[in-house]
């Protein structure tokens, strides 16, 4: 467990050149949450700064 870990956050830090803890920084605060109101649901989604959309870019598979 520990070794998988380690792995994912090596190819983490190398695939977007930035440093794990920068890495869990920018995206822990990012949440959403999904709402009942009048029988209708609504779902809320914190706002992605620039700095998560280049983690989350880098980290997406280019086709």
């Amino acid at each position: 467990m520990v070794t998988a870990s380690l792995a994912i956050a090596r190819h983490l830090q190398e695939t977007t050149g930035t440093s794990i803890k920068k890495i869990i920084q920018t995206l822990k605060p990012i949440q959403t949450i999904e709402i009942l109101i009048a029988g209708h649901p609504y779902t809320a989604t914190d706002p992605i700064t620039p700095q998560a959309h280049q983690i989350l870019t880098a980290l997406t598979p280019q086709t």
